[in-house]
């Protein structure tokens, strides 16, 4: 007899490479010949900006740019001046089971920056770039959920079990436009002397064949006016886009990453502090869409009229999806050492961040620039640590964990600063299983030959919790015959019939 399986098809997109890798560039500068020496680097701002993502074979390679604006005071003096320096970002890691039809959700920040003096004319620039990547391939997985075709004697147990899988993996790119309005005082703004940017998704919903997300993307300018005055300005533009996806049935959990592709800031024609800077931000939004749903399997199958062998496979599902959003504030100081003066400026950027179970670990670098009383500026480091503990099942594991410092302040405290900083984490728990599966069956006529015989009844007592379809499956009977024998009963004294 041979045993055909009816198989249920699951098309969907499998993680086949996922993890966190990071790289050094370096690049040097030369001071232009119409700007004055360097006596000391001030402080240093990054953009890091996505240009390209490709799979090969077996492997992934990222394309991006880091603009770096970098703070010197003048050898003689004079107002404060900014150099760009821009560095080629390649970076490329080994993706087994990749290949070019993949699809690709990537996150780059800079982890770290240093700018130093070579010499008087000469900058070096170091930026430590961190990655984060998922890579995702099209598979259809087959499943037996019962028999191809209806065979006398043959009895088949199927379960069924939570299924979530990625349904779609999508990306959109838009722009943001906005006026930026000058700081109070600020007339006369001749030059944009450094730039960082950041943004962050506050919100995600689905509906049918749509993802709609919302969030803000976070500005921070430094001005130099013709006078010398150097002032800075904090701005937030809020946005709301709508990507399409494919329709799917069932909950979906859809997750969103940003990246920024462009960051453009262009001074008004009017010079003065009523006017606005026009800021053009080009951001890709990366979506990845979860389903969650059944999956129908064969548990367990025999018959009463031959030997069947099920062979089973342990199967590993993700069974369970949750999208996290926690806030946390944090504390800390940063000593002045004699550099006291007026805050200019106030930035945070997310450091290094460890996963560890249900638990987020967070460095968060603060920096802030001060203006002195005789004209010159200094920058005050603090790092600060947070952690977010979350509620998720000791089965989940925490996917594409994004940390943004949503807010940053601080206050003069003596000689040192008291600085306190808001972070946003944003998580996908996803929970994992693994089922029992039957996959195929052999039978074998000789085993069966070679059994005793079994009797036409067996009284036997069942303790409650007893497998009604395990003690059928030994008696040669059928969870149907056992329970008209009992009248429905299922523990006691038993009359197990054997099947005919």
């Amino acid at each position: 007899m041979d045993t055909a399986l009816k198989k249920d098809i699951y098309d969907q997109l499998i993680p086949v490479w996922s993890g966190c890798f990071s790289r050094d560039f370096t690049a040097e500068s030369i001071v232009p010949d119409a700007m004055p020496d360097m006596a000391g680097v001030v402080d240093a701002e990054s953009v890091v900006t996505l240009r390209s993502k490709e799979t090969e074979a077996g492997c992934l390679t990222l394309g991006a740019s880091v603009s770096v604006s970098v703070l010197y005071t003048p050898e003689n003096g004079g107002p404060l001046q900014s150099l760009a320096v821009v560095v080629p970002v390649e970076m490329r890691t080994d993706a087994p089971g990749a290949d070019s039809d993949c699809r690709t959700v990537a996150r780059l920040r800079v982890r770290a920056l240093d700018a130093r003096m070579v010499n008087s004319r000469k900058l070096s620039v170091r930026v430590d770039v961190d990655c984060e990547a998922c890579v995702y391939q099209r598979k259809c997985i087959e499943l037996p959920s019962g028999l191809a075709a209806e065979e006398k004697g043959v009895h088949v147990l199927t379960k069924t079990a939570p299924m979530v899988t990625v349904a779609d993996v999508r990306e959109k790119t838009f722009v943001l436009t906005d006026g930026y309005q000058l700081p109070t005082g600020s007339a006369g703004v001749e030059r944009i002397l450094s730039q960082r940017v950041d943004a962050a998704v506050e919100d995600v919903k689905f509906v049918p064949g749509k993802v709609i997300f919302r969030g803000k993307a976070r500005a921070g300018l430094i001005f130099a006016c013709r006078d010398g005055q150097v002032f800075a300005g904090r701005y937030e533009t809020e946005f709301s886009q709508i990507m399409e996806v494919e329709p799917q049935e069932g909950d979906v959990t859809p997750e969103v990453a940003l990246m920024f592709t462009g960051a453009y800031f262009d001074l008004p024609e009017r010079q003065d502090e009523d006017g606005r800077v026009a800021a053009e931000l080009h951001l890709v939004a990366q979506a990845t869409c979860r389903v969650t749903g059944e999956a129908s399997y064969i548990a367990d199958l025999y018959s009463n009229r031959t030997c069947l062998e099920p062979c089973r496979e342990q199967i590993a599902l993700s069974c369970a999806v949750k999208s996290l959003s926690m806030r946390q504030s944090v504390t800390g100081s940063a000593e002045m050492m004699g550099a006291a003066g007026d805050v200019l400026c106030l930035s945070a950027t997310v450091g290094t961040t460890a996963v560890e179970g249900n638990t987020v670990k967070v460095n968060l670098n603060v920096r802030a620039i001060l203006r002195q009383e005789d004209g010159d500026y200094t920058c005050v480091r603090c790092r600060l640590a947070a952690e977010f503990t979350t509620d998720i099942d000791a089965d989940a594991e925490l996917q594409g964990v994004c940390v943004t410092a949503a807010d940053v302040f601080c206050a003069p405290a003596g000689a040192s600063l008291d600085v306190r900083a808001t972070l946003q984490m944003e998580a996908t728990a996803v929970t994992k299983t693994s089922i029992a599966a039957v996959t195929a069956v052999e039978e074998d006529p000789e085993a069966w030959a070679v059994m005793p015989p079994a009797p036409s009844i067996t009284l036997v007592r069942v303790e409650p919790g007893a497998d009604m379809w395990a003690l059928a499956r030994k008696y040669r009977s059928t969870v149907e015959a056992i329970a008209a024998a009992n009248a429905g009963k299922e523990t006691g004294l038993l009359l197990i019939p054997k099947a005919r």
